[in-house]
């Protein structure tokens, strides 16, 4: 979003962040946007920001501020500044950190909540009374995904999931149902990610036979260059404040498989998802099987594509964030 807002509005960008042992490739950055980067430490961190927080504000006095956390330092702000803290995660996730959110929200005079779905906002709103939230989706740069999925039956139906490997995931409801012949037979599974239920995945494909048709992969890649080699993006998580990597995955025309619960249940229209009942081998089952039909992953990959373009770009995220701001008239 930076880029966005420094190329279309001509804003003057500052990022405060950290440094980190593995760094990211956010790729070409824009000439307006300055990054300030905290030095590493490993028992100091929190210390060390407030310090340097404290110090590049007076440097650069910005007229907004937008917060992705509240408690690694961030509480150095001064208390007159207008400041956007954008909620990324409900609260049921990290009850604790909302806890302390809700401790520390009225030393600052201009604070106001951006929440990334409808559902991190109602799981906020309890620790938030009386605090302005509003809600603003992700958005992300249809460009970078300009090469769509291929829609043929050539060898294996590819599915794939991009997440944390944690429990809470649901990436264990996909092993279990391969473990029926009949869907075993039409579909291979990639798995790309780390954490700690690694390791109970791994038992679950060795109890079921399938170390032939589940794989782990590293994730070495930018996600627009992997999407486009699978048929299939399955999301069983319990909950997400979001789930980005469903945006980006119907942005290349991949089918998505999702569970009906929030934020999911409102966030994508019917046509446009494969949507199923919590927990739901059944379904689970039925819907893999119609999507081994070509047309059938055509039909809503594309209705996916039409529905990123439509709602969830990086442009209509900025714009939002500018309103927001009251930097300029829309």
């Amino acid at each position: 979003m930076a880029n966005q807002l420094a190329k279309g509005y001509k804003l003057k960008i500052i990022v405060y962040t950290w440094a980190v042992h593995d760094k990211v490739d956010w790729g070409i950055w824009d000439e307006r946007i300055n990054i300030r980067i905290v030095p590493y430490s490993r028992y100091f961190q929190k210390l060390i920001a407030k310090i340097f927080y404290y110090l590049w504000v007076k440097i650069d006095r910005p007229d907004n501020i937008i917060l992705n956390f509240l408690y690694h330092g961030e509480t150095a702000l001064p208390a007159p500044s207008n400041i956007y803290y954008v909620l990324h995660s409900p609260a049921s996730l990290i009850p604790h950190r909302y806890e302390y959110i809700r401790e520390k929200a009225n030393q600052f005079n201009h604070l106001s909540f951006i929440a990334v779905s409808d559902f991190v906002k109602q799981s906020a709103m309890p620790y938030l009374e009386n605090k302005n939230i509003e809600v603003i989706f992700h958005g992300i740069d249809l460009n970078r995904f300009s090469h769509p999925a291929k829609y043929v039956n050539k060898g294996k139906i590819k599915l794939l999931t991009i997440a944390a490997l944690e429990e809470w995931k649901g990436i264990q409801h996909v092993i279990s149902i391969l473990s029926d012949n009949e869907l075993s037979n039409e579909f291979e599974y990639t798995i790309i990610g780390e954490g700690s239920y690694k390791n109970d995945l791994i038992e679950m494909i060795n109890q079921n036979n399938l170390s032939s048709h589940v794989r782990f992969i590293d994730f070495e890649e930018k996600v627009e260059s992997i999407l486009p080699n699978y048929d299939i993006y399955c999301h069983l998580s319990d909950g997400e404040a979001f789930g980005l990597s469903l945006i980006e995955s119907m942005a290349c025309g991949l089918p998505i498989i999702v569970y009906d619960i929030p934020p999911f249940d409102t966030l994508f229209p019917i046509n446009i998802a494969i949507k199923l009942k919590n927990k739901s081998k059944e379904l689970l089952k039925e819907s893999l099987l119609e999507l081994i039909s070509v047309n059938e992953r055509k039909r809503i990959g594309e209705s996916g594509r039409d529905f990123v373009r439509d709602k969830f770009m990086v442009e209509n995220m900025a714009a939002r964030y500018i309103q927001k701001m009251s930097q300029v008239e829309l």
